[in-house]
């Protein structure tokens, strides 16, 4: 990750970490590094159910969060995410993934990578990033 992303990537981090709506992910994994992350809201693993009942349960929540890895099928995954909650009244983020994919795909593949990167970036000694911590 170029340095002049470290400050938005951990911006980024704060967001997920204040999101209080649902959060969709791909697996286990993904949830566990969330948690890591210090991310309270509730998050949605797709390997459980159909992607029609995903975007069923996750249209009860005003906002959600489609945090797919950023890899091929990640990002087909999200996609139809979206398709499926059209219909819904809840408001869909997929902002927050693409920028997370932008800042760092030359470092990570998916979701499950983000605390270990987050480590890394807020061991790194620069005074911008104080208060990030």
């Amino acid at each position: 990750m170029y340095a002049e992303n470290y400050k938005r990537f951990l911006e980024l981090i704060e967001k997920l970490r204040e999101f209080e709506g649902a959060l969709i992910v791909e697996g286990l994994r993904d949830e566990v590094a969330l948690r890591n992350l210090g991310v309270r809201a509730e998050i949605i693993r797709l390997s459980r159910l159909p992607l029609a009942e995903i975007a069923l349960i996750a249209s009860r929540y005003r906002e959600v969060m489609i945090l797919t890895d950023f890899d091929r099928k990640g990002e087909e995954l999200a996609k139809k995410l979206v398709s499926y909650l059209e219909g819904y009244p809840c408001r869909v983020d997929v902002e927050t993934r693409r920028e997370l994919k932008r800042i760092a795909k030359k470092d990570i593949k998916g979701v499950e990578e983000l605390y270990g990167l987050y480590m890394k970036v807020v061991s790194v000694s620069d005074p911008q990033l104080e208060g990030f911590q």
